[in-house]
């Protein structure tokens, strides 16, 4: 039976912190891939930005080759390419002006400059290759490790830098020799599909690196009151929990004593039932030897009379002590047979009202229970067949194995033949087998019973005779005792009309402080 301030225990214990990991864990799990993500997706808005800054240029420099050049008004800030070897690269209007040609390479320096000179941009973009025309558009550290991997297949590289400690996303992908460029790249050696350089975008991070922050601080802020409210609805429904628990634990006992008061009252009927059948068995050894005692009363007066006569015959006085003689014969043979009946019921009513351990014989025993019952089966026309070892003793409750074999009896009486009036047979087998159990076959040749039937037959208060006065316990009380007194196994096969079949197997206990000396014949094992 459970006890409530174990149920609170083991709710404190086991189940409230098992759910706090479980919650923490999740939650943490939550709380990890969504930081990721945010990294992820800012990385991947702040690269695709990049990307499309690079494609851009890319376009620009293509309609540049495509139209073989541009040209522009010499200025202070446009000077003639010296890098560029070129006869058209200088032309001089007529108004004396000076037009110089503008290649892509020439036209992306000057948007890169026009781009750091933006206070809003902050962009760098800078062209460059491993081979450079022009020195300056040489390679630094970061952008010649890329140029590597872009001749390696690697078709674009990007990573967050520290530049002038400011953050910074570095973005590069290669620029591949087409045939406009090969004007002026073809004498490096360059053909067409090879790479020839590439284009690097940096782009300030700072903005981006607090956007995610603030995201992932919000998104921790969200995980922990999301966690505080977990924790807050799991305590209260656990609390809800722990008070339903000790209702249904307040029925169970409950239950469980109800049904103790029941198997003990059908228990007390039964034993009220053995009571009447005894007194009605008791009576007719007892009547018998009251009327031979009777008998003898007269004889002796007779006797008395005859000796008082001057003569008396001999054949008359040997008939009289024939007459007492056999007065005395049957009236100790029915007090003997009384004083038996007396004492089997008394060691039947003992065990069970006390239900103390002893060691017993149980070929005994089943001759008690046939004895007691004598009474109800001279009423019927059964024949009961018992197949156990004289000499096989067992330590255990007798009651509980009498209870059982009473109601099996009564049972199979009342339900298999007809409250007696079938002609049949009963076979009790008991033995122990080989793994040491207690086996008791129990069968009968009766009415049996549907699969139906036969599965509810060990369940409280079920019976097919309630019109007749059933209580539904008889088998159920054979269950609760099998099951739960002696730790046993019991189970029921039933056909219409061919019988019943029940099957009991439970552990033998040992004496106190000795081993299992008592053992079966071995004929009997299966």
């Amino acid at each position: 039976m459970r006890e409530k301030p174990a149920i609170d225990s083991l709710l404190r214990r086991v189940h409230l912190p098992l759910l706090l990991l479980v919650i923490t864990l999740i939650l943490t799990i939550s709380l990890y891939f969504r930081i990721s993500s945010v990294r992820h997706h800012n990385m991947e808005v702040t690269v695709v930005g990049a990307r499309n800054i690079f494609q851009m240029i890319v376009l620009t420099r293509q309609w540049n080759a495509e139209h073989l050049g541009l040209y522009a008004f010499v200025t202070p800030d446009t000077q003639p390419n010296t890098y560029l070897d070129h006869p058209d690269r200088d032309l001089e209007l007529p108004d004396k002006r000076q037009l110089t040609m503008i290649n892509p390479a020439y036209m992306t320096r000057q948007i890169a400059e026009l781009a750091m000179k933006d206070e809003h941009l902050h962009l760098h973009l800078h062209i460059t290759s491993l081979k450079p025309i022009r020195p300056e558009n040489g390679p630094d550290k970061w952008e010649a490790l890329a140029l590597k991997e872009f001749a390696e297949g690697k078709t674009e590289k990007f990573s967050i830098e520290n530049i002038n400690d400011q953050s910074y996303l570095r973005y590069m992908a290669p620029l591949a020799v087409k045939q406009p460029c090969l004007a002026c790249h073809e004498k490096q050696g360059y053909k067409l599909g090879d790479v020839r350089g590439g284009i690097s975008v940096s782009m300030p991070y700072q903005a981006i690196e607090q956007a995610t922050h603030n995201e992932i601080t919000a998104t921790v802020i969200n995980h922990g009151l999301f966690y505080a409210l977990l924790i807050i609805i799991s305590g209260g429904l656990i609390e809800l929990l722990a008070r339903r628990w000790r209702s249904l634990d307040d029925t169970i006992i409950s239950l469980e004593a109800t049904r103790n008061e029941l198997v003990a009252t059908e228990k007390m009927a039964s034993l009220g039932r053995l009571t009447a059948g005894f007194a009605h068995e008791l009576n007719t050894p007892v009547g018998v030897a009251v009327g031979a005692i009777s008998q003898s009363d007269e004889t002796i007066k007779t006797l008395r009379h005859l000796l008082t006569k001057d003569e008396v015959s001999e054949t008359e006085f040997s008939t009289q002590m024939d007459y007492l003689g056999e007065s005395h014969h049957l009236a100790l043979a029915n007090l003997r047979r009384a004083a038996d009946l007396v004492q089997r019921f008394k060691r039947t009513s003992i065990d069970r009202g006390s239900e103390q351990k002893r060691e017993f014989q149980l070929a005994e025993l089943i001759q008690d229970v046939l004895t007691t019952l004598r009474n109800v089966l001279k009423k019927t026309a059964l024949k009961i067949d018992v197949d156990c070892d004289p000499q096989l003793k067992l330590y255990g409750a007798p009651g509980l194995l009498e209870q059982i074999l009473t109601n099996l009896i009564t049972n199979s009486i009342t339900h298999g033949f007809d409250e007696g009036q079938r002609i049949g047979r009963i076979q009790i087998k008991a033995f122990k087998n080989p793994d040491g159990q207690l086996i008791i076959d129990y069968q009968d040749d009766g009415a049996g019973m549907n699969d139906e039937v036969c599965r509810q037959a060990f369940e409280p208060f079920f019976t097919t005779k309630r019109d007749c006065g059933g209580s539904g316990l008889g088998l159920y009380v054979i269950y609760t005792i099998v099951t739960l007194q002696l730790a046993g196994t019991i189970h029921i096969k039933s056909t219409p009309g061919l019988g019943s079949h029940i099957h009991i197997a439970c552990p033998i206990e040992n004496p106190p402080n000795q081993g299992n000396r008592y053992e079966a014949n071995p004929s009997l094992k299966p």
